[in-house]
């Protein structure tokens, strides 16, 4: 045998059409059904050697046994000389045959086989990353071109082409969960039509196509689908579509084509860009709603600082559901109004179209529906709600109006932090009064800043024991996702330098990332030597100035003095600079500092050290201030600083200097700056001592030109 042949491989096509090359030359002469069977066999149990009775068993059950044996070493005979250069793929024996394990092939079913192994579909297999397995299942898809030797009609490989056959459509399934979890809906598309076209009598692959259809805005594909969903299976087997298919079609034929926006349509970043960032989050949200669509009422808390997109994950949820014809509602607390009670189930019930209730259940809800006694005059006025019972009515009369129907139903509730303690009592009365109710209430939460958080720390317990509880925390972008939110706002590419500095300014939250970059981007950073660069300081655009704003005003007057002069010392200080630097007592720094820890204001840095949790959060609350209580601050800091360091200064002698002059005590910071130059000297930072000097004598300047 020749090197040449030596290199050549056998591919071989047992997925839909039958296919032999090897090596570049197709092989035509395995064309009968029961030689394919044969190779197709030895191929697929390729790993063990194979009795010759057995195989003539399986191969001509219904003959006498001698007469299988020599119907098998006829058909053997045939495969050897049919088969280039058989021996080197098939081994004989007088009792066995095998397929040479060393043999130069390639396999149509074992390449499928690897991908789903990798996609971890195979039994076993272990959990993969999903972008690893959507290039898996991709991979595993894009083999499969067929069932098992469709021609094929032994008895044998019938188990075996069910197995494939199911494989496959797992992989396709979760294919398309994977790119509906990643809004890839095009995609997604694609994927459900080649199954169906697999497979036409799959019900639920046209519910999935339907609702792919939906998220699209393809309102006419999805009743289109659920057309042709209704005429094959009543062709082909004589039977409607199930209730929960139906169900699908009526909620689509009933979404209005212009619908009524919600009583308060939020701030639209989603208009702006995709989610980006958030893929393990909107996972979690899917997982929640399906939990909740199978009939298991369920609540989604999404935390985070201000800014973080609680707010726009959820409403991405919901504009989700929409399109699909679920019903959703919207509610919105306010730390202005924590006290209205029960405000959030009003927006809902105003934002639902209300079911037909009895008199009693609406003399009830017309106490948070006042409207109703105008509406309906005969109603009765509800009376007080002096004895336990009445609230059970009343919590009950709310529930039914929120339930009436038997639809699956999203609630959006916002700011949970400042929601009144009996909204959040009756939310847990709401998921547990029908158990089979299609609910999933999605809120959102900036952890420490509740008005009171014991009614708010008893719901969440109780929905943890309850097992009705997913928990969505978000965290700030990373460098690359805040480059892709940008842009995507600026709707241009953006240099690495340009994205490092707008990283370092944002620190990577969305609503910062997408403010400044609404303000208007830089088409480029001013380079810096050595190999540095240069971020240009620019204003805060009012939107982000607003949101860090807002987080300050809720602190209590001593947390925010002590924000103020941490603020005034810089991005990190130390709980010693602040006792040094403050008139307040131990005790009550203590109690600021928690307070500020507690809404996220400043964060631990080691056993003494703390930052802001946000530059700009200093930023703002240090522009507050006014420029008498500036100076004083200042100087309190460098006084500070000089007890804090008495035994050696030389280290912080630039930041007392800083400090004095900001404090308008010239003397003092002349004398600072000139120490700090000599410092600067003996470590040989001429530059920095340079600097140090021309900032002694401008003040110095200015001192005796003042005195002139």
């Amino acid at each position: 045998m020749n090197n040449a042949c030596d290199e050549r491989v056998l591919y071989v096509k047992l997925l839909g059409d039958f296919g032999l090359v090897y090596g570049d030359e197709p092989v035509t002469s395995i064309d009968t059904p029961r030689l394919q069977s044969l190779l197709a066999y030895l191929l697929l149990y390729r790993d063990a050697p194979q009795s010759r009775h057995r195989l003539a068993f399986l191969f001509w059950s219904d003959s006498p046994e001698a007469q299988a044996l020599t119907n098998l070493r006829n058909l053997l005979y045939h495969l050897r000389h049919d088969l280039p250069d058989a021996d080197r793929f098939v081994h004989v024996d007088r009792s066995t045959l095998q397929w040479r394990s060393g043999a130069p092939f390639d396999l149509d079913v074992a390449r499928f086989e690897r991908a789903l192994s990798r996609a971890g579909e195979a039994p076993g297999g272990a959990s993969t990353e999903p972008a690893t397995a959507r290039h898996a299942l991709e991979q595993a898809v894009a083999v499969y071109d067929g069932d098992l030797l469709p021609s094929c009609y032994e008895d044998w490989i019938v188990s075996e082409r069910e197995r494939l056959r199911q494989a496959f459509e797992r992989a396709l399934e979760r294919l398309m969960q994977l790119l509906e979890d990643q809004q890839e809906y095009g995609g997604a598309i694609r994927y459900a039509q080649q199954l169906l076209r697999h497979d036409p009598l799959h019900e639920g692959s046209y519910r999935r196509l339907m609702r792919l259809h939906a998220l699209t805005g393809d309102r006419a594909g999805a009743l289109r689908t659920y057309h042709k969903c209704a005429t094959i299976l009543e062709r082909e087997l004589d039977v409607e579509p199930s209730p929960i298919t139906r169900e699908m079609y009526e909620r689509l034929l009933a979404v209005e084509e212009t619908p009524t926006p919600p009583a308060r349509p939020p701030a639209r970043m989603a208009a702006v860009s995709p989610l980006v960032g958030r893929q393990e989050a909107w996972a979690q949200l899917r997982a929640a709603w399906r939990i909740a669509s199978a009939g298991r009422p369920h609540f989604v808390l999404i935390s985070g600082e201000a800014g973080v997109g609680k707010t726009r994950l959820a409403e991405e949820l919901a504009q989700w559901a929409a399109r699909q014809g679920i019903a959703t509602a919207a509610a919105r607390c306010y730390a202005s109004e924590g006290e209205l009670a029960y405000a959030p189930v009003a927006a809902w019930l105003r934002a639902l179209s209300p079911p037909r209730l009895e008199p009693v259940w609406r003399t009830e809800v017309a106490r948070i529906l006042p409207e109703l006694l105008v509406e309906q005059p005969h109603l009765p006025p509800p009376g007080p709600l002096a004895e336990a019972w009445q609230r059970r009515r009343f919590f009950e009369a709310l529930a039914r109006g929120i339930l009436g129907t038997d639809r699956p139903l999203l609630l959006l509730i916002d700011s949970l932090q400042w929601c009144d303690r009996g909204t959040l009592e009756w939310l847990h009365y709401l998921l547990r009064y029908d158990p089979r109710a299609r609910l999933l209430v999605v809120a959102t939460l900036r952890p420490g800043e509740a008005r009171d958080e014991e009614p708010l720390t008893s719901l969440l317990r109780a929905l943890r024991q309850d097992e009705r509880l997913t928990e969505v925390a978000l965290f700030p972008l990373n460098k690359a996702e805040t480059g892709t939110l940008a842009a995507n706002v600026a709707n241009r590419d953006l240099e690495q330098n340009l994205v490092d500095c707008l990283y370092g300014e944002t620190e990577g939250n969305p609503l910062f990332v997408v403010e400044t970059a609404r303000a208007g981007l830089p088409d480029e950073v001013r380079e810096s030597p050595p190999g540095g660069f240069v971020c240009i300081p620019r204003p805060l655009p009012s939107r982000m100035r607003d949101a860090l704003l807002a987080r300050v005003d809720q602190l209590s007057p001593p947390a925010r003095a002590l924000a103020e002069l941490a603020a005034t010392i810089g991005r990190e200080f130390t709980f010693d600079g602040l006792r040094e630097a403050t008139d307040a007592g131990e005790d009550m720094l203590v109690r600021g500092l928690d307070e500020l820890w507690q809404r996220g204001i400043v964060r631990e840095q080691g056993q003494e050290a703390y930052d802001f949790s946000h530059d700009k959060l200093r930023e703002v609350i240090y522009e507050g201030l006014s420029e008498a209580r500036r100076r004083l601050l200042h100087r309190h800091v460098a006084w500070a600083l000089e007890r804090v360091y008495a035994d050696d200064l030389d280290p912080v002698a630039a930041r007392v200097a800083a400090h004095y002059e900001r404090a308008d005590e010239i003397e003092q910071a002349i004398e600072y700056y000139r120490r700090a130059a000599e410092v600067a000297l003996t470590m040989q930072a001429e530059e920095e001592a340079a600097r140090y000097r021309q900032r002694a004598s401008a003040l110095l300047e200015n001192t005796t030109a003042a005195e002139f």
